[in-house]
């Protein structure tokens, strides 16, 4: 990956991280759970790369602009992925708890875990 040393390296970065997350939203909304991990780890990747370089990149006003403008997308774009995703995880998480109580009670009466 080009390391970025301008602005308009940065802003690009700014657009690639966009464009997955646009991705990751279009995959968590037709329930494509797997999809939306991968692209996940694609996105962390670009915006591991971003941390270390953001703030010493100087930018111009409509640079500026232009980068608060990704980033107000990319942050809506993520709170949607998440608040689809919530309902998922509120189901994992009321099954995993079933599991649990269940491996407890098998526990306390002594029983197999094939009953």
């Amino acid at each position: 990956m080009e390391p970025i040393i301008t602005a308009d390296q940065l802003l690009m970065r700014y657009a690639s991280i966009l464009q997955v997350v646009e991705r990751m939203l279009s995959a968590a909304r037709e329930d494509n759970w797997d999809t939306v991990v991968e692209l996940q780890a694609q996105y962390s990747t670009l915006a591991d790369t971003l941390r270390p370089v953001d703030a010493s990149v100087p930018l111009d006003d409509s640079q500026r602009l232009r980068k608060h403008d990704l980033t107000r997308k990319i942050l809506a774009d993520e709170a949607a992925v998440r608040e689809l995703a919530a309902p998922r995880l509120a189901r994992l998480s009321a099954l995993l708890e079933s599991g649990r109580h269940t491996r407890a009670l098998h526990k306390m009466y002594g029983l197999s875990a094939h009953g």
